[in-house]
Order: C-alpha cells, then sequence, then structure tokens
C-alpha cells in the first residue's frame, strides 16, 4: 500500500538523519526563535545542489517542531530549486506574533494555523492567499482527510490544508488500575469516570496518587461532544461540563484542583510520568511526548488508551479533535513553490513522517492505522481511527472571542469565586454585549 511504502521509506530516512546528521541538532532546515524576542537563531539558507535555491520561510510553533522538522528536512533534502527555512516561535507567544506578522504583511512565506477559527480570522483580513484552484488542480486527494473536510470548508474555499488532526481520548496507567483492582470498560460514560476516579484517588500531600487530572484547556467538553459550542443559543450542556469538572476538582478532590495547578506550575506530563496520576483526558500529541520520554530513557510508565468517556445518551466512541493547519500568506512572492512544499507536508509524504514519529496525520491514507501502530508500538492506538470526532470548533470569525470570555468567566467559577449561575449569567451578558444583542 502506498502510504505503508511511504511510511517505510520515511523511517529509513529519519533513523539515518539522526544517525548521520544529528537530526536533534541545529540542521539547515530548522531553526528557533527565543522566546523573549522573537530573533531567529538558525543557519542561513545555502545552497547544496549547485545554484541558487528558493527560500521559503515557514513559521510554526515550538510544540510542533521535532515532528515538522523532519518533514523540512526530508522536502529540502529532495528539492533542486527550493530550500524551507523553518523559523520555530515558543508556543506560548507564538498566536499574537503570527497575529501581528500577518497584519503587517511580514515576509512569512507559509504559516502553520492552530485550528479553523484562526484561519477563518486570516481569510476575512486578507492575510492568507486562496488555495481553491490550486488544489483543484493538484494531485491531492482530498477524501483522505476524513468527515472534517466538509466543516472545515462550508462554503467550498480553501485558504489553507490539514496539517495533523487532533484526538481527544483517555490516557490510563495499567499499573495503577491493576493495584485499585479496577478494570477499563470498553466504553465509560462521564459519571462512571467520575467514580473510577474517586477509587484511584489515594494519599494525602506531595505523596499523593490522583484518580484523574484534568487541565484546563477545554472546559466545555461534553457540550462539544454534543455538537454545542459556547456560541450556540441554549449553552445547558457548557453548564454541564463546568458542573462535573468543579465535581471532579473541587468535590470529590480527585483531580487537582485548577488553584493547585496554578499555584505549583505543575506539569500534567511530568505527574503522568511519575506515576502520580491513573487517568488523563488528553489529545494525540501526548503520545509522541511520551514516546520521546521513554526513548530518552526519562521516564518506564506504562500507559494505554481507551475512548474518551461520553455523556449519557452520546454514541460510544465520540470525541473532539480539530485540524491543525499551514496555510500561505497573501504576500509571498513565491506561491507556487510555497505551495509545492505545502503539497508535500499535507500530503502523504507528511503524513508518513508524521506517523513515523507517533503523530496522527490529516491525510489518511489506506493502511495509516497499521503504519501509525506499526511506529508506536499499541493496538490500543486503533482508539484514534475508530474515534467519531466532533469538530472542537465552528466555522465562525468571532468565535475565538466568544470562547475568551467563556473562559475567563469559566475560570473564575472553577476557582471559587464566583457561583455557576452567576458564572453563566455573566458570560451570557459579555456576549451578547459583544454580538451587539
Amino acid at each position: 500500500m502506498k502510504f505503508k511504502r511511504v511510511l517505510a521509506m520515511a523511517v529509513t530516512a529519519v533513523m539515518t538523519c539522526s544517525l548521520l546528521a544529528g537530526c536533534g541538532g541545529k540542521t539547515e532546515s530548522a531553526g528557533t526563535v527565543d522566546s523573549g524576542t522573537g530573533t531567529a537563531a538558525q543557519d542561513t539558507a545555502a545552497d547544496t545542489k549547485g545554484g541558487e535555491r528558493t527560500n521559503l520561510k515557514f513559521y510554526i510553533w515550538s510544540d510542533e517542531e521535532n515532528y515538522i522538522s523532519k518533514v523540512v528536512e526530508q522536502y529540502n533534502a529532495q528539492s533542486d530549486s527550493v530550500h524551507v527555512e523553518m523559523i520555530s516561535i515558543a508556543n506560548d507567544s507564538y498566536d499574537d506574533k503570527l497575529k501581528v506578522m500577518m497584519a503587517a504583511g511580514d515576509e512569512a512565506d507559509i504559516v502553520d494555523i492552530r485550528g479553523l477559527a484562526q484561519v477563518t480570522q486570516y481569510r476575512d483580513t486578507g492575510s492568507l492567499m486562496d488555495l481553491t484552484e490550486m488544489v483543484k488542480n493538484s494531485e491531492l486527494d482530498i477524501s483522505k482527510y476524513g468527515a472534517m473536510w466538509d466543516s472545515s470548508y462550508p462554503d467550498g474555499q480553501i485558504f489553507a490544508l490539514p496539517t495533523r488532526t487532533t484526538c481527544w481520548m483517555l490516557f490510563y496507567n495499567p499499573d495503577l488500575l491493576a493495584e485499585a483492582g479496577v478494570e477499563m470498560p470498553d466504553q465509560l460514560t462521564w459519571t462512571e469516570y467520575a467514580e473510577m476516579a474517586k477509587k484511584l484517588t489515594a494519599g494525602e500531600g506531595p505523596d499523593k496518587q490522583w484518580g484523574g487530572y484534568w487541565v484546563d484547556w477545554h472546559t466545555q467538553f461534553m457540550a462539544t461532544q454534543q455538537g454545542v459550542y459556547v456560541n450556540a443559543d441554549d449553552v445547558t450542556a457548557v453548564q454541564d461540563s463546568l458542573e462535573l469538572l468543579n465535581q471532579l476538582y473541587n468535590v470529590d478532590k480527585s483531580h487537582m484542583s485548577l488553584g493547585e495547578m496554578k499555584a505549583t506550575d505543575t506539569q500534567y506530563l511530568a505527574d503522568f510520568e511519575n506515576k502520580r496520576v491513573a487517568l488523563m483526558p488528553q489529545g494525540e500529541w501526548m503520545i509522541n511526548m511520551l514516546l520521546n520520554d521513554i526513548n530518552a530513557g526519562k521516564t518506564d510508565v506504562s500507559w494505554e488508551i481507551a475512548p474518551m468517556p461520553i455523556p449519557d445518551g452520546v454514541e460510544p466512541g465520540t470525541t473532539w479533535g480539530q485540524f491543525q493547519f499551514a496555510g500561505i500568506t497573501s504576500t509571498t512572492k513565491h506561491p507556487e513553490e510555497s505551495f509545492d512544499f505545502l503539497k508535500y507536508l499535507c500530503g502523504p509524504e507528511g503524513a508518513a513522517i508524521y506517523a513515523s514519529t507517533g503523530m496522527v496525520h490529516a491525510y489518511t491514507d489506506e493502511g495509516a492505522e497499521a503504519a501509525y501502530k506499526e511506529a508506536v508500538g499499541k493496538d490500543s492506538v486503533s482508539v484514534i481511527f475508530n474515534a467519531k470526532k466532533v469538530q472542537e470548533s465552528p466555522a465562525s470569525s468571532n468565535f475565538d472571542q466568544i470562547l475568551n470570555i467563556y473562559k475567563e468567566n469559566a475560570e473564575l467559577y472553577l476557582l471559587g469565586e464566583k457561583s455557576i449561575e452567576e458564572t453563566m449569567d455573566k458570560f451570557l451578558q459579555q456576549r451578547a454585549d459583544l454580538m451587539g444583542k
């Protein structure tokens, strides 16, 4: 199968690069940006193939560096005419810096974009090039992007291509479950999850074992699983999500509270790897992190994954996720060269390289599940490919603003500073003010 053939070549190339060139170090294709100054610190694009190559500047956020760098390296190795200069900006400051760059018409040619709402914003401001005709005339098989393709482009206009697809699932430590005499069923409800987390909570103080751990990135989780967003008329499911999370944090105390997470600057991955957490709803990116740390000898934690718990009445296997994207700026001087790299990054070649690092690419060719299982070494990753994913955010240009209002109010509730009634009333009032209603 084509995907397996491409994967085999990708794995071989990645291993060869690691042995001969030190892929983790400084290369001609990968750069970093200092998180404080935003100043590039990298090799300049030197020609290696007998003539001056077109240099493309590709901006990414730092969390994506260890796998995107491998795509860039292999693209540069096979291209006679184009060199991609990857510039990595610290994760926490990337979105703000990207907004400034896009507004200023900076020299970026290709940019990494976190989600659909941002693509919509940059489309509306004219910052991204329309790729519709280029995609239509290319060899890319858009059916390989799956069910979320149509909801990403409701009007048929394409301003960015998916790079990878996120998928939330339930990570767990089977050793801790076995010690507590708890078995993981095929599918949990959120009520069952809460009860399991209580059973898996033990000890006190710094030695406490948490039944579960929930980062506060997506607190409207049950609503999303039901296709309800924070811009909906009826946000009952959003409130239900918050109340369950408050139960886990502050009532059952089976999860580290939001206040403690903020006060101690705890790291979710470290707590899981140090075997202090039994259950952890997280995204597929954690697989890549675990594999890297296990291979580096930083942890020997035992882990598996199960489907995300669901609200009562919701179809088993339902979770949420989103595409992450790459787009070409409207100010690029090299649209054809940029699209050539974009096809490589977002097509079967990029998909094979992502799979070899334990990342799930948006482009899913036949054999992708088997190839991913082989790379990761766990059958339980089938959960990712069998999941029924609901788009994490709708294609709405003001959704991020509404979401920020919701998050600010939700945090006050989870910190115990507002009641749920005060929280939802304030959120709905501020949302109405924003939307002019």
